[in-house]
């Protein structure tokens, strides 16, 4: 009867505990999710300027001919 107290309470050896992953971590999920927009944002606006506009590797130059 003690071991199938003790094989229902733990995985391995290992308790599981409540850890709380949402709330500590949103910050920084938020922040990488602004940031990669940010920096998406900036590239396509780098990649429509005049200066790299008739650049072949530019994929938007590509794309128009």
């Amino acid at each position: 009867m003690m071991m199938m107290m003790m094989m229902d309470q733990s995985f391995f050896g290992v308790r599981a505990w409540p850890t709380p992953v949402w709330k500590p971590m949103s910050h920084f999920m938020i922040g990488g999710a602004i940031t990669f927009y940010l920096v998406n944002k900036m590239q396509n606006a780098m990649l429509k300027s005049p200066e790299y506009a008739k650049d072949p590797r530019n994929p938007h130059a590509a794309r128009k001919h």
